[in-house]
């Protein structure tokens, strides 16, 4: 068929799935319904022919070698993670660092850190680290708000950018359709999905800047807009949630409690380490890396990615498995049912999936993104303008969806064709890099996202005090990307350039909001410690009456927490920067 066969009808799957999910806040059925109107479309308005054309899309989608792969790896992701809570790896954290926790400030640093380690899933990433400092983050009068944040702004972004995660295999599905609507090959671009993935990551500037002030602001203490009361409440009078707050019940049951059945590290850390290694190995080896004369950035580039990371899930799985059996924390019956339990934590994620693919195909059949293109190429767009608009279409998608991933799906098979066709393949990187980030930016602002939700969840924050306090941070990330991917517009087009400067101006952005809200409100622009308080070494009288001088708190940047803290997320983006590397 022609793509302009249905003219601008072509426009209706993605619009009807944005439009329902705006007013219905149900994602699943926005998604259900775009598909399916698609459907109509090629089926020439015949419902009931469209319902089977829409059955016969769901199957095609779940039978595509690399999504049957994916969604098997999820599951496997899902018992894995599983096993981590269960076998009591959690509890073993919890003792191993509770002593040498003892300020709000290390304890929101610390959620930082082990979000880093959990970096091949979002939704494991919340549960797990929610779990591990909920309790700690209480105790030493972190507001829950606070907790909620770091959870929220650090799982996505590390998730995102792997370097082994349930999320690279999505996107580089979501690239793969994009290639296909554009109707090139990787052979004509000169890149696999892979490949242009691995040089998108430098661009995702908006991931990096959320991921960055969440540490930031933690080490520094330097809180502004609604963050700024909440912090100032728990630690002046130790209540971590707001008077008359209702916070989302703990769903934990879904996994299970943790065993306190010798209780160790290597059930937390074993199985995470052979995740990594057993999946960067399949890999380079699926790339032919061990072919004489194939380099390794060549064999990632050629890799079966899907393939690769199922056979590292798979390994996650079996680690905590073994994990579990060989230090008694469970018996064989408990184990096998942790493995069922783990599957179902994924269920919503997989029906996501496939409805977010099969949109995707829609779109592929009747054309949306040639329409698209072609409206835009007679426009008269300036090319280099084009990765500031499709930054801030997928901010608007993603936080009236509340799906990063249902955004990908809706605008990559848009933005891939488009690029190609108004600049050329060297646009296409760019692209990527600010959509994924600007799908993401929903996940962190957008009351109804499912990340946003399951962060309130296992922090026990008020969902709507979580949102509320979130979205000034997850703004001003955006705000700088904005800025600088109007400097991309105008001539700044090295990512190593445009990245440390959007650094620069997010620390700066911070300092100034910090220091015009806490004089607006009359608070401390560095929050003092809840033992600083209580001894009286702050007035908190004094600051209630505004006089706020010498009441800011003080502390010590050389602790075990912060320098730890420190050098391995520097350690882990070295890690994420080489990986980006080997796309080059």
């Amino acid at each position: 068929m022609t793509t302009t066969t249905y003219g601008l009808l072509a426009l209706a799957p993605p619009l009807l799935a944005i439009v329902l999910a705006m007013t219905t806040r149900q994602v699943l059925v926005s998604l259900f319904a775009g598909v399916w109107i698609g459907a109509m479309i090629v089926a020439g308005w015949n419902p009931v022919a469209a319902t089977s054309l829409t059955m016969d899309w769901l199957v095609e989608v779940f039978r595509t070698p690399f999504n049957t792969k994916f969604i098997i790896l999820i599951m496997f992701m899902g018992a894995g993670a599983a096993f981590i809570h269960r076998s009591g790896g959690i509890l073993a954290l919890e003792q191993w660092i509770g002593d040498r926790v003892d300020s709000a400030r290390e304890s929101q640093i610390l959620t930082w850190l082990i979000g880093v380690f959990i970096f091949f899933s979002s939704y494991t990433s919340t549960i797990v680290t929610g779990n591990a400092t909920r309790d700690l983050a209480q105790e030493n009068r972190s507001s829950r708000e606070m907790h909620a944040y770091t959870l929220d702004s650090t799982t996505s972004p590390v998730a995102t950018f792997g370097p082994v995660s349930s999320w690279i295999g999505y996107q580089v599905s979501m690239i793969i359709v994009g290639f296909e609507a554009a109707t090139v090959t990787a052979s004509e671009l000169g890149m696999t999905p892979f490949g242009l993935f691995l040089q998108s990551i430098p661009w995702n500037i908006y991931c990096f800047m959320a991921f960055f002030m969440v540490g930031f602001i933690a080490i520094t203490q330097r809180f502004f807009g609604p963050m700024l009361d909440a912090e100032w409440r728990a630690r002046s009078t130790g209540r971590t949630i707001r008077e008359d707050a209702t916070p989302l019940s703990d769903v934990s049951q879904d996994v299970g409690e943790p065993s306190d059945k010798n209780p160790t590290l290597v059930n937390f850390f074993g199985p995470i380490l052979v995740l990594l290694v057993v999946s960067l190995i399949s890999m380079w080896w699926l790339g032919g890396g061990h072919d004489p004369g194939v380099s390794i950035s060549k064999a990632f580039q050629e890799t079966d990615v899907a393939l690769g990371l199922l056979y590292g899930s798979f390994a996650f799985m079996v680690s905590g498995f073994i994990g579990a059996l060989g230090y008694r924390t469970m018996d064989l019956e408990t184990a096998s049912d942790t493995i069922i339990q783990g599957f179902k934590t994924m269920n919503i994620a997989i029906a996501i999936i496939v409805l977010a693919w099969s949109i995707g195909l829609a779109a592929e059949k009747v054309g949306t993104a040639q329409v698209i293109v072609d409206a835009m190429v007679g426009s008269g767009v300036p090319g280099s303008f084009l990765p500031v608009i499709i930054f801030l279409a997928a901010m608007f998608v993603a936080f009236t969806t509340g799906t990063s991933w249902g955004t990908m799906a809706i605008l990559t098979p848009l933005a891939i064709p488009l690029g190609y066709e108004l600049v050329g393949p060297s646009i296409l990187p760019v692209l990527v890099g600010v959509l994924f980030g600007g799908a993401i930016y929903g996940d962190h602002s957008s009351p109804i996202s499912d990340t946003t939700v399951m962060s309130s969840i296992f922090s026990g924050s008020d969902h709507i005090d979580h949102v509320n306090t979130q979205i000034p941070f997850a703004g001003t990330a955006a705000a700088v990307t904005v800025f600088v991917l109007i400097l991309y517009g105008l001539g700044l087009q090295t990512a190593y350039i445009a990245l440390p400067l959007a650094l620069v101006l997010t620390a700066v952005a911070v300092f100034a909001l910090n220091k015009f809200d806490a004089r607006r409100k009359g608070l401390p622009e560095v929050m003092p410690s809840a033992d600083a308080i209580e001894s009286g070494e702050v007035d908190v009288d004094a600051v209630e009456r505004g006089e706020v001088d010498g009441n800011n708190g003080s502390h010590d940047h050389f602790t075990l927490v912060p320098v730890l803290a420190v050098i391995i997320v520097a350690a882990y983006l070295a890690l994420v920067f080489a990986f980006a590397a080997v796309g080059t």
